[in-house]
């Protein structure tokens, strides 16, 4: 009986080590449209990254392929702040709670004179979008009201789903986080109008991200500058159409300046062509 004891104790604890190592193996997993995907590590943007002097993570999915590629893991999972990418979340908002008509709703210039020069002038919603329009996305927010942007964030599952004291900037230095994987999810569900929004919302945010289209491909993305700790963080999202294929992808960076912000497309561009997949 002496000899059993320890023998079944052994046994039960390699079983229960078993079932750790399963876990902890699957804890990066990730459910991207059908298809739940484990990040694959690559050093292979090491370069690019070096090559302009900084730090900061870029997610690629490819759902033809089946693959989920990263050079950094853990920041693929850290949340940031959202900074202008959430214009996409807060268009769709305004769009389905009819605060925003559609594209071309008027948005004139209240005449103060701000930082950005494109700012100072009359703009539709189309424009604000493209030009990244803060004023008149404070005030989209304000109109959609703290209560109905909190049921709204909660219902498309984005980020950690929280606003902070300040309804008109909480995605520029409020609570809200979200990740470069939790932006892909989101970028997937939209492309696929799988969002618990309307199609017709889903359909113009889309048209407003059309950044490039060429014969070869069609991009659609938006960009993102905030505050990071003592530095800055840059993002790009989005997807990239070529042929029958779509990859998206999610970067974001920490920045010194804005001097620096154009890095955020060369990167990703970079990266694309060498992976072959523009």
């Amino acid at each position: 009986m002496t000899k059993i004891v320890p023998l079944l104790l052994f046994t039960l604890l390699a079983a229960a080590a078993l079932i750790v190592d399963a876990s902890d193996s699957d804890d990066h997993s990730v459910q991207l449209a059908e298809l739940r995907l484990t990040p694959q590590l690559t050093t292979d943007w090491d370069s690019v990254f070096q090559q302009h002097q900084v730090e900061g993570v870029l997610v690629l999915f490819d759902p033809q392929q089946q693959t989920l590629t990263t050079n950094d893991i853990s920041r693929a999972n850290k949340s940031f702040i959202p900074a202008s990418t959430f214009k996409i979340a807060n268009g769709l908002i305004g769009l389905e709670l009819e605060v925003v008509a559609g594209a071309e709703q008027a948005y004139p210039w209240d005449k103060q004179q701000r930082a950005f020069k494109a700012w100072n002038q009359d703009h539709s919603f189309k424009s604000a979008f493209k030009y990244s329009v803060v004023p008149i996305f404070q005030q989209i927010a304000r109109d959609i009201g703290k209560q109905r942007m909190a049921n709204m964030l909660a219902s498309l599952e984005y980020g950690n789903q929280k606003l902070g004291p300040e309804l008109d900037s909480f995605w520029l230095d409020g609570d809200i986080r979200i990740s470069a994987i939790e932006q892909l999810q989101f970028l997937q569900k939209l492309h696929d109008e799988t969002l618990a929004v309307s199609q017709r919302s889903q359909r113009i945010i889309k048209q407003l991200m059309l950044t490039e289209s060429t014969e070869d491909d069609t991009i659609y993305a938006k960009t993102g500058f905030g505050h990071h700790g003592d530095k800055y963080i840059g993002w790009w999202v989005g997807w990239v159409e070529v042929d029958e294929r779509t990859v998206y992808f999610a970067l974001n960076l920490d920045l010194a300046n804005i001097q620096q912000a154009p890095l955020r497309k060369t990167i990703v561009m970079q990266i694309l062509q060498s992976e072959q997949m523009m």
